[in-house]
């Protein structure tokens, strides 16, 4: 393993740039909208750090074997818009006012790990009112092995988002991200800022794990109603009033009438638009119809070739407003 690359959206997988099949990956993402209050949000970055490491570290690090490389980097930013790379001792000590991007590392792993690497990301964004929480890990060399991570994967962030009472979130398994857009706002042409900004009045997107937030859960009737609508394999419902809504036992089985049943389900509550191609993109979990005609003839987006590269543990933030 070589590390990674840091690019404006934080950490690639050391694998993504290499040619071959790209081995399995999965990646989970929470949206808190309160980044501009540092009291309130560093326990809950610390917290996202702490359980990360209790529940998906023990994957990278076997019973006995030794600690695997970590590499801890930030980048701080001041109000006056001057930068500076970091590299904290600790996970702690990056959570500093002029945070802009926070992230752990660990790789060079033993042979016999369920899973090749681990990345925590933390990004503010939007005027650093927004924080994004992202962890990614893969399973290089390691077929087979990820549905041994994904009950750990729902738990963490089943816990997180019980504590931050979060905007918006998502997990994503074997396909392509966005962040901080979502698939959605890409079909959409929405700026991620815009998405992020408006997350409690339409909820940002749609995945095989999606988060709801406590006002658009409320909206349609609560969790009850999330449930009674057959769309979802699990509802869960979360401290402050969200929901945590999983697809499908099984990742590999969200597609399809999966898919479809997922948007039926949150159409009252996702933004109005018609989804539009951009090529480059899979575009195959997103239902192309407007949410405000859930009726409509629900075509799913098209998907790339399977072997043009496009598996990524996770791509840079993609400025909309260039499209």
């Amino acid at each position: 393993m070589d590390g990674t690359y840091f690019g404006d959206g934080g950490p690639v997988a050391s694998w993504a740039p290499s040619g071959g099949p790209k081995p399995d990956f999965a990646t989970c993402l929470l949206y808190l909208d309160h980044g501009d209050d540092l009291d309130r949000v560093a326990p809950l970055l610390q917290l996202w750090y702490d359980e990360a490491c209790r529940l998906l570290l023990p994957f990278v690090q076997p019973l006995g074997a030794p600690e695997p490389t970590r590499s801890i980097s930030a980048y701080e930013e001041n109000a006056e818009g001057r930068g500076r790379r970091r590299r904290p001792a600790g996970w702690a000590e990056g959570l500093t006012e002029d945070l802009f991007q926070l992230s752990a590392h660990w790789f060079d792993v033993v042979p016999s790990s369920i899973a090749s690497e681990l990345d925590l990301y933390v990004f503010r964004f939007a005027q650093r009112r927004h924080v994004k929480l992202q962890v990614s890990i893969g399973f290089q060399n390691r077929p087979d092995r990820l549905p041994l991570v994904i009950p750990a994967l729902v738990e963490l962030t089943r816990l997180v988002a019980d504590a931050a009472d979060p905007a918006y979130g998502e997990i994503v398994v074997n396909a392509e991200t966005v962040s901080p857009a979502t698939m959605l706002d890409l079909a959409l042409y929405r700026r991620d800022e815009e998405s992020a900004r408006t997350s409690r009045d339409r909820l940002r997107g749609y995945e095989w794990v999606t988060v709801c937030p406590k006002e658009l859960t409320t909206r349609v009737g609560g969790s009850a109603t999330f449930r009674s609508s057959g769309a979802f394999h699990e509802v869960v419902p979360l401290a402050h009033g969200g929901a945590l809504l999983r697809a499908t036992d099984a990742p590999a089985d969200y597609r399809a009438d999966r898919v479809r049943s997922v948007f039926r389900a949150l159409a009252p509550i996702l933004p109005p638009g018609q989804p539009c191609d951009l090529p480059g993109h899979d575009l195959s979990r997103v239902v192309f119809a407007d949410a405000r005609q859930p009726g409509a003839e629900l075509e799913l987006g098209p998907a790339l070739m399977p072997d043009d590269g496009s598996r990524r543990a996770a791509l840079h933030p993609l400025d909309l407003g260039s499209v």
